[in-house]
């Protein structure tokens, strides 16, 4: 069964998703936002969290990273007045979505189900080869497939494409890109990123015009599923 934290202090905006939850045996824990660092092993044992955010930018982003310390599962961040560098910097801060209130709850929850399908099928220990697109991707043996053609994944390139994978479409910060694939070794820059992400792309190229990692200025990067799923074969 998997487990949703919602964190808020207002539980009105959530009822009817928690209940689409609920119905389709998900199990739903409701934590007020203040209580976070009382109720770490409950977040921690969750597979997927949704933060709602009220207040002041730091200490949106001071809740953030306090979360991101005891788990790596995906958060969504909800709000309803966040301008767009507010947003960005959310987005740096860890957290892989920003939802606005009011929301779609049928098409959240169809989302939400869909990230946490695909989590399962990387985290399963019998499934090590994904289908994206046209591509097979052998995470067992760090390899990308097209038809007859074969490219190896160097160590560094292999996680780049697993944490872009894990977030399925979502944007995956620099930042976090970064503290993931080397570590939160300081020595590490954007532009070594760039190096290893333009490497990867010509590794997933199957026309020349598009680009399956989008750049998403100033923020990070993302798997653009939508154009991989349109030109698959």
């Amino acid at each position: 069964m998997y487990k949703i934290a919602i964190v808020t202090t207002i539980k009105d905006p959530f009822l009817k998703l928690a209940e689409m939850f609920s119905k389709n045996n998900y199990q739903v824990r409701f934590i007020n936002v203040d209580d976070v660092g009382q109720h770490r092993s409950k977040i921690s044992d969750c597979d997927f969290v949704c933060l709602h955010l009220e207040y002041n930018d730091l200490i949106n982003q001071h809740i953030i990273a306090n979360i991101k310390k005891f788990t790596r599962v995906p958060l969504y961040i909800f709000g309803r007045n966040h301008t767009e560098e507010e947003k960005v910097r959310l987005l740096n801060a860890g957290s892989e979505g920003y939802i606005q209130i009011p929301f779609s709850d049928v098409e959240l929850f169809a989302r939400i189900i869909a990230v946490l399908r695909f989590l399962n099928q990387l985290t399963n220990k019998n499934i090590n080869k994904i289908h994206f697109g046209p591509f097979e991707i052998d995470m067992a043996n760090h390899q990308i497939k097209k038809g007859d053609e074969t490219h190896h994944l160097t160590n560094v390139e292999y996680k780049i494409l697993k944490i872009l994978l894990e977030s399925k479409d979502e944007t995956v910060t620099k930042d976090r890109i970064i503290n993931y694939v080397w570590d939160n070794d300081k020595s590490a820059t954007d532009n070594a990123l760039g190096i290893h992400i333009t490497r990867l792309r010509k590794k997933l190229t199957y026309d020349p015009r598009t680009q399956l990692i989008e750049t998403i200025w100033g923020v990070g990067y993302r798997l653009n599923y939508k154009l991989c799923e349109q030109n698959s074969e």
